[in-house]
Formats: structure tokens, C-alpha cells, sequence
């Protein structure tokens, strides 16, 4: 058991040796690399401490200043803010309406035989126009079941505030009372 705890050590060093090449004088380290020689592994020259020269053979005579490319080539500049390729990500909101929503005066029209609910939208944002969904329901006050339900769409513009008159017809034949809600308030910015 001895004799193999000293073999992996022993592995490990000879495998260092032969990727660092062989350390000659007071720890001087010579050029690494893939080659042949006394001098451990050496790529590209004699293995001594000189740079490595060109390969030999080649022409002498090969131009060194070339150009890097054509030069009637059109040169483009830094994109503007104009340039219809940049691109910059719409400006975030909350598509929930609920704060933006109230309504008022919930009322039973018996000449049409609607329910009516005056529902008013503020547009809260002052750069924007957002097309606002809104549902309106009307549930029976003792038993929440559905007398009637209205769904509209209003465009709000920036700062501003719409009101509506959400209706649904109902013909009342006993005495009932009724609670209006608004059950759903959403918006979307305009298309510019």
C-alpha cells in the first residue's frame, strides 16, 4: 500500500517535467513548447533565450504593406437616433385599471328598462393614450346573482378623463335590490 501512494506523486512530477521542459541552472526556466531537443519541449527556434526567426525557404520579397481593404468603400458612422435600425424598449405600465376607474350614480332606468352606471376613466399618464377595457355587472344586492352585464372600451388621452354610461337591460318584475361593479379594468397604450 506504501509503494502506490508514492506512484501518483511520482506521475504527477514527471508529468510537470515533461510540459514545463527541464529545468536547467539555479531554476532558469528555458522556452516551453512542442519541438525537439535537449531542452525539454521547444516550438518555434533553438530552444535558447533568442526570438524565433522566420520560416525558411520563403521569398523575401513579399509586399508587407498592403492595405487593409478597398479603399472606394462608403464608411458608416454611429447610429442617430434617427436611424430607423436602433432600437430602444417601450416605455413599461401597469395594464391593471382599477385605480383609474370609479363610478357613480348606479341606477335602474325604468322608461328603457336598464340598469345604468355612470363609470368615469383618468387617464393618469401625461404622455400617452391608452384604450381602457371596463365591465361593468349588476348582481342582485340578496343573493349576488347576475341581473345584467355591460363590457366597453374607451380611448383616454394623456391627462384626460372620459365618462360613460354603462347600460344593461332588465326588466324588473318584483321589488329587488341591486349593488353595480365595476368588475374589470384594464387599458392598453394607443398605437401612435
Amino acid at each position: 500500500m506504501q509503494r502506490r501512494s508514492l506512484r501518483l506523486p511520482a506521475v504527477a512530477l514527471v508529468g510537470l517535467l515533461a510540459l514545463t521542459g527541464s529545468l536547467t541552472g539555479c531554476g532558469k526556466k528555458k522556452s516551453h513548447g512542442l519541438g525537439g531537443g535537449n531542452d525539454g519541449f521547444v516550438s518555434g527556434g533553438t530552444g535558447g533565450d533568442e526570438p524565433a526567426s522566420g520560416p525558411s525557404g520563403l521569398s523575401s520579397d513579399i509586399p508587407t504593406d498592403l492595405s487593409s481593404g478597398p479603399s472606394d468603400l462608403p464608411s458608416y458612422g454611429a447610429p442617430t437616433p434617427s436611424d430607423p435600425y436602433s432600437y430602444s424598449a417601450p416605455p413599461t405600465y401597469n395594464p391593471d385599471a382599477t385605480s383609474e376607474t370609479s363610478g357613480t350614480n348606479c341606477r335602474y332606468d325604468q322608461s328603457t328598462s336598464q340598469f345604468k352606471y355612470d363609470v368615469t376613466v383618468t387617464n393618469t399618464d401625461t404622455t400617452r393614450s391608452f384604450r381602457y377595457s371596463i365591465s361593468t355587472k349588476w348582481n342582485d344586492y340578496a343573493d349576488e346573482g347576475l341581473l345584467g352585464y355591460d363590457s366597453q372600451d374607451v380611448t383616454v388621452l394623456p391627462g384626460q378623463s372620459e365618462t360613460f354610461t354603462a347600460a344593461a337591460s332588465y326588466t324588473i318584475t318584483k321589488r329587488t335590490q341591486y349593488t353595480c361593479q365595476i368588475s374589470l379594468a384594464s387599458k392598453s397604450p394607443t398605437s401612435s
